[in-house]
């Protein structure tokens, strides 16, 4: 089943000698990042309830990718809609899959409300990867697995864009009454639902970027006490570095979020530490172009 494939959970070693600190490897899931979850969960229950067979999916890339690749196994067919700034990476795989693309200018907000319009005029399957616990529900198999393996992980670091993997991870954190601590991690240049009094810049994380923030993941945050931090791009940038020159994993910033924020906040958290990289759909030359780039 596709949301439930088992990802290496693997120890950070060589970056954290000194901690125990381990990564469950999302960004080795089909697709190349852990949306095929949400969307396995959502197009399984889909084909069981029957109707339409088209979905409409807003996207900075990975959403689209987990999706069309479900879709194009079970038989879906999918429009995303994408900013004009989506990476190449992304737009080739997603053209590669078939995938009809409506690119739009501006955020997540902006790519949700246009896929909603769509879903309306064309009678599809509005897919909403933040609020909609067909999709977010997948996202329960990774905290399950990370258990499962390390059932003594204290604290669980994770990348906080829309929301979807938050309501995920502690959708499964109530139902169980786990005593893993869950905090989640943001772009310094563009948060959303930490506090912030600083203008919004643009970020190399571009996967968490949302403009406006949704009600229902602000109360779940609230409800559940769960801390939002914020990372610098220069540190992300570095996290980048460090992942692929000691542990030779090559991420995508989004990502790379996690690495960070644990390195600067490493005596702060319980051991053992887990982090989620979530994605690596970034090109080689992005890449090394990234960790390359001197600090700001």
């Amino acid at each position: 089943m596709l949301f439930t494939v088992r990802t290496p959970l693997v120890r950070l070693g060589n970056l954290f000698p000194a901690g125990r600190v381990y990564a469950k490897c999302e960004f080795l899931a089909p697709s190349g990042s852990f949306k095929i979850r949400g969307a396995g969960h959502l197009l399984e229950h889909l084909t069981r309830e029957g109707g339409t067979r088209q979905l409409v999916v807003p996207s900075m890339g990975n959403t689209a990718l987990g999706a069309a690749l479900g879709a194009k196994l079970l038989g879906f067919s999918m429009v995303g809609v994408v900013p004009t700034s989506i990476s190449r990476a992304k737009d080739e795989r997603l053209q590669a899959l078939g995938v009809e693309l409506v690119k739009v200018d501006g955020g997540g907000t902006d790519l949700l409300n246009r896929a909603r319009q769509l879903a309306t005029e064309r009678n599809g399957y509005f897919v909403h990867p933040h609020l909609d616990t067909n999709w977010t529900d997948g996202y329960q198999v990774i905290a399950k697995q990370i258990l499962e393996v390390l059932a003594d992980c204290r604290s669980l670091i994770f990348p906080v864009g829309g929301g979807g993997l938050l309501m995920g991870l502690t959708e499964y954190c109530l139902q169980h009454r786990t005593k893993v601590e869950l905090v989640g991690v943001e772009a310094f240049n563009y948060p959303t639902y930490a506090r912030f009094e600083h203008p919004r810049t643009k970020t190399i994380a571009d996967g968490l970027v949302l403009e406006v923030p949704h009600p229902k993941v602000q109360e779940r945050i609230k409800a559940m006490g769960i801390g939002i931090h914020l990372v610098k791009d220069d540190d992300i940038r570095t996290a980048m570095r460090e992942l692929f020159m000691t542990q030779g994993l090559m991420v995508e910033p989004s990502s790379a979020i996690t690495a960070a924020f644990v390195k600067a906040h490493l005596r702060d958290l319980q051991e053992p530490i887990c982090i989620i990289p979530t994605g690596d759909n970034i090109t080689r030359e992005d890449f090394y172009r990234l960790i390359d780039e001197p600090a700001a």
